[in-house]
């Protein structure tokens, strides 16, 4: 028996031509006889193939663990402070038997102190500080039956205390302080707490108990001024010094028949 070696050929043809080969890969072979001897001729097509744009986006991959919290920082420096705000509230209050305003605040208007008639059963039942001239809307009112009436107050039975003000009547002064927000009048008080600013101190007063018309009380400025030329028994509304009594209040330390004290103060 005589052995024939048989060759193999490989030929490998790669084409660049994307317009031309499409498809996948392929390999192919085709049958020859050379001097009598079988050759296969193998063809490997080998395409180049397009970049990933029309692929689909891989999906997320698994969340990380969480790093370990990091040290505090060291605390940063203190920050200049800040201008005091001089118009961001403030506070409104009347000093009673006063023409003006304690040092630091504001006068708004000077007034004339105003309440109803001592001895009628209706009425107001406060004090009000009516500005020196006022402005009306309407001067016609035709049922002056069917009303109640606003008088000017006078100070009674000062002995003493307000010296040449009794039967005068009471001035009054609506002031204004932008550094403080609130107010708080202590009856029986010559001071106020800490921390808090004294406006005023003076004396309680009210209506007297015995007539029929009911007044708050108010703190009247211990330097009681009157309003001039105004010396008139006419008893329009009237203001009286407020006694302490020992029936319900504990004595000592409260004194019987002795004029309450009082004090403005504001922080």
């Amino acid at each position: 028996m005589v052995l024939v070696p048989i060759l193999t050929t490989l030929s490998i043809i790669v084409s660049t031509n994307e317009n031309t080969i499409k498809g996948p890969s392929s390999v192919s072979t085709n049958k020859r006889y050379i001097n009598e001897t079988n050759v296969k001729e193998v063809y490997l097509q080998i395409l180049r193939g397009r970049d990933g744009r029309d692929g689909l986006t891989g999906r997320d991959g698994v969340k990380g663990e969480r790093g370990d919290k990091g040290e505090r920082g060291e605390k940063g420096e203190t920050g200049p402070i800040g201008k005091t705000c001089t118009k961001c509230g403030g506070v409104v209050y009347t000093r009673w038997g006063r023409k003006s305003c304690p040092t630091g605040a504001e006068l708004l208007y000077e007034g004339i102190t105003g309440g109803s008639y001592y001895d009628h059963p209706g009425g107001g039942a406060n004090y009000v500080c009516l500005p020196k001239v006022p402005q009306y809307m309407s001067t016609t009112y035709k049922h002056t039956n069917l009303a109640n009436y606003m008088y000017g107050t006078e100070y009674e039975w000062t002995n003493g205390i307000f010296p040449g003000t009794d039967q005068h009547n009471v001035p009054c002064a609506v002031c204004y302080t932008s550094t403080k927000s609130v107010k708080l009048m202590i009856p029986a008080r010559t001071s106020c707490p800490s921390s808090w600013t004294m406006e005023y101190k003076g004396y309680l007063m009210a209506e007297r108990s015995s007539h029929h018309a009911k007044s708050v009380y108010e703190c009247v400025d211990e330097s009681a001024e009157s309003i001039n030329g105004s010396q008139a028994n006419v008893n329009g509304a009237t203001i009286f010094f407020t006694l302490s009594t020992c029936n319900g209040l504990p004595c000592p330390p409260y004194v019987n028949n002795v004029p309450i004290t009082c004090v403005v103060c504001t922080k």
